[in-house]
Parts: C-alpha cells; sequence; structure tokens
C-alpha cells in the first residue's frame, strides 16, 4: 500500500508531462520556419492574377498628384502604376489603356513564381518595421488581383546583398530574403510600356521627308546598296556641289528609331502641346512605300517634347534632350552640304634662262 500510494502521484506528474509534450508538439506556430521550397506567393495566385499594382512609398512631401506630375513631363516618379490584363494583353489603364511590355511583364511574373521562402530572417513587428517591410512602411508593395478582388499582397522592403530583397506576404509575419530586388520593380509607367509604340526598322526605311523648323524640307531617298546592305542617301532636289550627309542622315535615322518614351499624355491634342506648329515633322516610308507622318512639338508649358505618330492613337513626351537631339539631326545644315571647289595649287615659279646668272 505505501507503495501504491507513492507511485500514485508519479504516474499523474507523467500524465501531465506527456500530456504537455503532445499539446507542445501540436501547437502552431505561424512564425515557425517554412521549408526552403515553400513558394513566397502561391503559384495558382500568379497564374490566375489579371491585375498587378506596384506601390512605391512617397517621399516625404510628395503630393498625391505626383503620377499627373509625371505624366506631363515631370521627373519625380509616381507612386504607383497599373498593370492590367485585358483581351488577353498587358496595358496601362492609368495611361489611356497603352499596350504594356508583355514580355517584361511576363518574366515579372516568372519571377515571382521563382520566389521562395527559405528560412524567415525575422519575426516579430519590430523586425518588420526595421526591414521596411510594413503596411505602411515599404519600398515597394505589390499587390495581385483577379476579376476584382485582392488575391495576394507581397511588401519588398530593404536589400541584404546584390540582386535581393527583404519580403514578407501580408497574411504572414516572417521576414524572408528573396531574389528580386526592388529596382526590378519600377512604378514609372513608361518603364512598362511597349517598346513597338514608335517601332521602327531603320534597314526597311526607302525614304524620309523630313520638315524642321523654317528650313524647309530635306528628302532622303535611300539608294541601293550591295546586296544585304542599306544603300545611302541622297536628296533628288538638290544641284550643282550640294549633296547629302550621308553620316549624318544615318544618324538622325537611329536617332528615329531610338526613341525612348517618357508618358502617355492622352489621346487627344491639347493646344499648350503645339501640335499643329511642330518644331519637327516626319513622313517616313518604308520599302512598300507605307508611309507614317510624326511630329514633334515643344510645348508652350512644361520641360518635355510631345511626339504624335499617325500609326497610334496616343500623344506621347520624351525628354528635352530627346527632342532636341532630334531637332538638331534634322536641320538642313546638319544633312545638307556644299562641296567647296578644290584649291587649286600655287603656280610654279618659272624656270631660269639656262646660263643666266
Amino acid at each position: 500500500m505505501p507503495m501504491q500510494r507513492t507511485l500514485l502521484p508519479l504516474l499523474i506528474v507523467l500524465i501531465l508531462q506527456l500530456a504537455l509534450t503532445a499539446g507542445l508538439l501540436m501547437r502552431h506556430d505561424p512564425l515557425a520556419a517554412r521549408t526552403s521550397d515553400a513558394p513566397l506567393i502561391r503559384p495558382d495566385a500568379i497564374k490566375s492574377a489579371d491585375q498587378l499594382v506596384i506601390e512605391a512609398k512617397p517621399a516625404a512631401g510628395a503630393s498625391a498628384g505626383a503620377s499627373t506630375a509625371a505624366s506631363a513631363g515631370a521627373s519625380s516618379e509616381p507612386a504607383h502604376v497599373t498593370l492590367k490584363k485585358k483581351d488577353g494583353s498587358w496595358v496601362l489603364p492609368e495611361s489611356f489603356d497603352a499596350p504594356a511590355d508583355g514580355p517584361r511583364v511576363d518574366t515579372l511574373l516568372g519571377r515571382l513564381t521563382g520566389l521562395k521562402r527559405g528560412l524567415p530572417i525575422a519575426t516579430s513587428e519590430a523586425a518588420q518595421r526595421r526591414f521596411k517591410v510594413e503596411d505602411g512602411d515599404f519600398e515597394r508593395k505589390l499587390t495581385l488581383s483577379a476579376a476584382g478582388k485582392t488575391i495576394d499582397t507581397v511588401y519588398f522592403g530593404s536589400s541584404p546583398g546584390l540582386r535581393k530583397a527583404d519580403a514578407r506576404t501580408a497574411a504572414d509575419k516572417a521576414v524572408y530574403a528573396v531574389d528580386l530586388p526592388t529596382y526590378e520593380l519600377p512604378t514609372d509607367p513608361g518603364a512598362w510600356l511597349s517598346p513597338d509604340l514608335l517601332k521602327l526598322d531603320p534597314a526597311k526605311l526607302s525614304e524620309l521627308d523630313v520638315s524642321s523648323g523654317a528650313q524647309g524640307t530635306v528628302r532622303l531617298v535611300r539608294q541601293k546598296g550591295a546586296p544585304g546592305q542599306p544603300g545611302g542617301w541622297t536628296d533628288p532636289a538638290l544641284s550643282g556641289d550640294s549633296h547629302v550627309d550621308v553620316t549624318h542622315a544615318d544618324a538622325l535615322v537611329q536617332d528615329l528609331s531610338q526613341i525612348h518614351i517618357e508618358a502617355v499624355l492622352g489621346t487627344g491634342p491639347q493646344a499648350d502641346w503645339q501640335q499643329d506648329h511642330p518644331a519637327l515633322a516626319v513622313k517616313l516610308l518604308d520599302e512598300k512605300s507605307q508611309s507614317v507622318d510624326w511630329t514633334l512639338s515643344k510645348p508652350a508649358n512644361g520641360d518635355f517634347y510631345v511626339i504624335k505618330s499617325s500609326a497610334q492613337p496616343w500623344f506621347f513626351s520624351v525628354s528635352t534632350a530627346t527632342g532636341k537631339q532630334l531637332i538638331d539631326a534634322a536641320g538642313h545644315d546638319a544633312l545638307i552640304v556644299t562641296a567647296k571647289p578644290a584649291a587649286r595649287p600655287p603656280p610654279k615659279p618659272a624656270a631660269r634662262a639656262a646660263g643666266k646668272s
């Protein structure tokens, strides 16, 4: 009996210890480390997303109109950009539905699919502030939506190393280091515009009619070159010693084919843009005699130029530097040169008569 009275308390203690151990094992810790191959974002969420919103925390003192100012040619980066899938293609709804760079969006989605959680580098709310992945303090905030409903949100913060960023999802308090730096998530709509909006293949151009200010029109007609090689340029209206500077003509064509669009201004002209008094007008004809007209103008207000292509419904802004470079390259004096008459050699002195001292 004494032994039984001793064993009973010990048995109770053992049962309590087993129950406590089982409880600890069954307890779910939301901050517990995930397996290293667990995706940061659900693959099904990425696959079904039809809208992406990339936000940057506005700088102190920035106004809500930063996006509008940027679209009018200002240099400040907008606080957010929206990419939406429409009829199977990505567009920029806040830039008058101008087409986005589809391959770049697809590349981003692929990068997001490949992000892994790994082991958390922090799990406390204080760490969220330190790594700048809070709801109100972040470097970038990416929201994925489908059919008008948010399906996932990711906060990207400080960079722990080259081509990396600290990140967490809205449903998780843990912070992870992922292979996606914040500079690959720009909020400038111009960075996401399709590069085909002013697409131009220099090798297929057969003629350019260039009007620059009051200097008249230069007609650049491509001459036939060697097989597989583009030819030079001539202006049939030239006579005498005047001829086209082929090097400058080629440089103009290259400048036209490499225009960087900064923003989409709209689909209707505004009087302030002065498109009816362009600083530069160019008619481009390809080898099939298909033509497109470009006009470049300097607005009455603003540090930018406006460019319009007859092949597109949108008016675009380009930087002042780009506008001036095009105008300078298209100038009459840059494209047309006059050959100077060859200098005559000085006359030779008359030979002295033989035997004359």
